[in-house]
C-alpha cells in the first residue's frame, strides 16, 4: 500500500515540477527547451492531475493496470479538452495570449494537485 502511495506521490510531483517549469517556459526560453517542457505538459498534465484527483476504483484496489490505457486516454483527453476550450475561450473574447493560457492550465493542474495531496493526508490522518 505504501509503494502505490508513493508511486502516485511521485506522479504528482513530476507533474507539478513539469506545470512549474512550464509557466516561465512559456513566456520566454530556449525553443528547444520550450517544445520539451510545454507540450507533453499540454498534452497529459492536467489530466494526470485529474486521474490522481479521481483515483479510480480499480487503480485503489491494486488491479491498475487493466485501466493504465483508459487513465492514460482519459488524462491525454482530457488535457487536450482544456486546452482546446481555454484557447476557444481566449479567441471570442478577443484576448490571445498563448504564454497565459500555459500559465493558467498549470494553475489548473497545481490546484488539482494541491486536492489530491489533501485528500491523501486527510486519509492518513484518519488511519
Amino acid at each position: 500500500m505504501a509503494s502505490k502511495e508513493r508511486t502516485v506521490g511521485m506522479i504528482g510531483a513530476i507533474v507539478a515540477a513539469v506545470a512549474l517549469a512550464s509557466i516561465p517556459l512559456s513566456f520566454t526560453g530556449p525553443e528547444a527547451l520550450r517544445l520539451a517542457i510545454i507540450g507533453p505538459f499540454l498534452l497529459a498534465g492536467p489530466g494526470t492531475a485529474l486521474i490522481l484527483l479521481l483515483k479510480p476504483a480499480r487503480l485503489r484496489k491494486g488491479t491498475g493496470f487493466e485501466v493504465l490505457p483508459l487513465a492514460v486516454a482519459i488524462a491525454v483527453s482530457f488535457s487536450l479538452a482544456s486546452a482546446i476550450l481555454l484557447s476557444t475561450a481566449m479567441l471570442y473574447s478577443g484576448f490571445w495570449h498563448p504564454s497565459v493560457a500555459v500559465s493558467l492550465l498549470a494553475v489548473l493542474t497545481l490546484v488539482l494537485l494541491a486536492g489530491v495531496d489533501r485528500r491523501s493526508r486527510r486519509t492518513e490522518a484518519a488511519r
